[in-house]
């Protein structure tokens, strides 16, 4: 049983294929927390930003969470299994935390959102970021994978 401090509070990604793939006919935003399960900004960044995103259940956001050292392989963008350690590479992410901003066939959408903001602007930096990949899914055309 998982403790407080680590109880998931973001849908877990296992298949980022089928994740991207839903996107297509919706137009949503892929809104991914790579995050360690070690990691106390992570743990902000999840209780405090993206769990209230959730809860809000706005259908053009999709927020999922990808605990990079609880896992060790995962279906990536190709529908290839493979390794976390590969998957990251792909994703370009090497900072924990880090939200990412992802359409259909795995545009990015929004530049990524490393760390957290310590001065109390992590809200308005993660709002913008939102309205500006919500606003890129719109103007693209929809696809298919």
């Amino acid at each position: 049983m998982a403790d407080a401090q680590h109880s998931p509070l973001l849908p877990p990604l296992r298949d980022l294929r089928a994740e991207l793939a839903a996107l297509a006919a919706s137009q949503a935003v892929l809104v991914l927390l790579v995050s360690r399960r070690d990691c106390p900004y992570c743990l902000e960044v999840r209780r405090n930003y993206l769990a209230p995103l959730l809860r809000e259940g706005d259908p053009r956001l999709v927020l999922r969470e990808l605990e990079s050292d609880t896992v060790d392989q995962l279906i990536d963008a190709a529908g290839q299994q493979q390794p976390i350690a590969e998957v990251l590479r792909q994703l370009h992410v090497t900072f924990f935390p880090t939200v990412l901003f992802l359409g259909s066939g795995g545009r990015t959408l929004a530049a990524p959102l490393p760390g957290l903001d310590q001065a109390g602007f992590y809200g308005a930096y993660l709002e913008g970021r939102l309205q500006q990949a919500q606003a890129a899914a719109l103007a693209s055309p929809k696809e298919t994978i």
